[in-house]
């Protein structure tokens, strides 16, 4: 068996800000590859960027005793919860990935807001 190295959330980030370039950003789902709009949300790129499957943090803790995957799930929920704390939300509200998939989808948040996250760049 191999053994993968965990991605850090610096690896994470860039991965994840790559991926919403190349494949593309979307609203109200985590991801879509129908032809007529494909991308993926900001917490599905973080997860994809983790070697995870897109929905894998829409979990509350994953049905799985891997330990690559349990490694590669948790340094992506610290960094979804990184990143939400920087954006604002108060510690009572909702899991990070949950918060993040709200801003992710609010009205007026566009793919720059998205990127500037990632790249730690929060108001």
């Amino acid at each position: 068996m191999t053994t993968l190295t965990t991605p850090g959330k610096a690896e994470l980030r860039a991965g994840a800000a790559d991926m919403l370039k190349t494949v593309g950003w979307i609203k109200g789902k985590y991801y879509s590859d129908s032809g007529k709009k494909t991308g993926v949300c900001l917490v599905a790129a973080i997860s994809l960027a983790a070697g995870l499957p897109a929905t894998a943090l829409a979990s509350l803790k994953p049905g799985t005793k891997d330990a690559d995957y349990l490694a590669r799930w948790d340094v992506a929920q610290d960094l979804c919860n990184e990143i939400a704390t920087a954006l604002g939300r108060p510690p009572h509200e909702m899991t990070p990935t949950r918060w993040l998939s709200y801003f992710n989808d609010k009205p007026l948040t566009t793919l720059g807001d998205v990127l500037a996250a990632l790249e730690g760049q929060a108001a």
